[in-house]
């Protein structure tokens, strides 16, 4: 599904990331904001009060978007091996008397080979115009309370999978070719070098802010343009590194356009675009946006970092957006129809898509996700024949093809 507009330049070596007019990045100032923010408060409202379920009982469900803004020029770049970006390799599958090519993160599964990959993670924070607290304080929603979790997360950090001992994407991605790979071969992480926070000022009419009567959990939808306008303009402020992964992260924030809870929710999006380009070679930027989850806002296991695993993964399979399959129906949502080689998309609406990994006294939920066999619907290379990991009982059949 398409959620991105029409890429636009930047700045000069930097193509636009999601392709929305430019947003302004909140900078507090002194006094006279002060002033002003004192006057806003006083017809602030609170919350919305909504009971656990809201959001399932509305017909929102979890959604994940990805969107390629590589120029034509760089795709043909990327096909020719002249880019400038995170280590990749690529390999192919025949389907129907098609070959569909495919272009992975890290070093091919034979060389056994272990590739590291730096992450550079930017926390944004949103503030609230027009919404206090029970005190009178504003809403603020901010990752900056989580970000030592999310370091520690199974992203980051090792646990134990069948696959061996190591972090969550790298154990899918040795499930996915364990038969051909050599047992050295690993694709990990990087710690997260945190970059310069930001944040973004929300002004009434783009977002509604909720708060779970049960859990005292506090949460947003937010307009799906306003954000993506911000986020244009991250881009242009941050240091980001074509060799590296960006990383966005937010706290309890959903996506929705025109705030329809009904079209609720976007946690996560992969997306890759122009970052300038050196002589002959076009350098191409890979990035993430992720929301944290705070437990019992969605239904099932969906929450901590369920949208960062499922991102993390899917750009590991697909980091430039240009990976084609035969065209797939989405286990959750039966007729929904794709034909991308994106990882988690097809098991992210099933309630148990969250597999519970614990580190440290700590339990997180990254999502299960699909493995290469479920979309070529052919031979297996994978652990023990598995078609999804680490839970390979979600997904025991191959994927079916989209109805005419």
């Amino acid at each position: 599904m398409a959620l991105f507009g029409t890429i636009r330049w930047l700045k000069p070596t930097m193509r636009g990331l999601l392709g929305l007019s430019f947003g302004v990045i909140m900078a507090f100032p002194g006094a006279g904001w002060t002033q002003q923010q004192s006057t806003a408060m006083r017809s602030a409202e609170m919350p919305v009060e909504a009971e656990s379920g809201f959001l399932h009982n509305q017909g929102a469900q979890p959604r994940f978007e990805s969107a390629s803004k590589i120029s034509p020029e760089a795709l043909v770049a990327v096909e020719q091996q002249r880019i400038a970006s995170v280590p990749h390799f690529s390999g192919s599958f025949d389907f129907a008397g098609t070959n569909f090519p495919f272009t992975m993160v890290g070093s091919k599964p034979q060389s056994g080979r272990s590739t590291t990959i730096p992450t550079q993670l930017i926390p944004v924070t949103l503030y609230f115009d027009g919404y206090v607290d029970s005190a009178g304080k504003p809403i603020v929603l901010g990752p900056e309370p989580i970000l030592p979790q999310v370091e520690a997360s199974p992203n980051f950090r090792n646990a134990v999978y069948l696959s061996g001992v190591t972090q969550f994407g790298d154990a899918v991605q040795r499930a996915q070719f364990y038969r051909i790979m050599s047992q050295d071969w690993h694709t990990l992480l990087g710690p997260p070098e945190v970059l310069k926070p930001v944040t973004i000022e929300v002004p009434r009419g783009s977002a509604k802010v909720y708060h779970n009567r049960s859990t005292g959990a506090v949460y947003a939808l937010v307009d799906t343009a306003f954000f993506i306008s911000h986020l244009n303009t991250i881009v242009q402020l941050e240091d980001l590194h074509p060799d590296a992964l960006a990383v966005v992260l937010t706290t309890n924030v959903f996506l929705t356009p025109e705030l329809d809870v009904k079209k609720c929710c976007v946690l996560g999006f992969h997306t890759a675009f122009d970052a300038g380009e050196v002589e002959n070679t076009h350098l191409i930027q890979t990035l993430v946006w992720a929301s944290w989850l705070d437990a019992g806002i969605l239904s099932g296991n969906v929450a901590d970092v369920t949208p960062l695993s499922h991102e993390i993964s899917e750009w590991m399979n697909n980091p430039f957006d240009s990976n084609l399959v035969p065209a797939w129906q989405s286990l959750g949502s039966p007729g929904v129809c794709q034909n991308s080689l994106e990882t988690a998309d097809p098991v992210a609406a099933l309630p148990n898509a969250g597999y519970p990994v614990t580190i440290d006294g700590i339990t997180f939920h990254p999502q299960t996700q699909v493995l290469l066999p479920w979309f070529t619907r052919g031979s297996s290379d994978t652990l023990d024949g598995a078609l999804s990991f680490p839970d390979p009982g979600l997904v025991t059949r191959t994927s079916l093809p989209c109805a005419k």
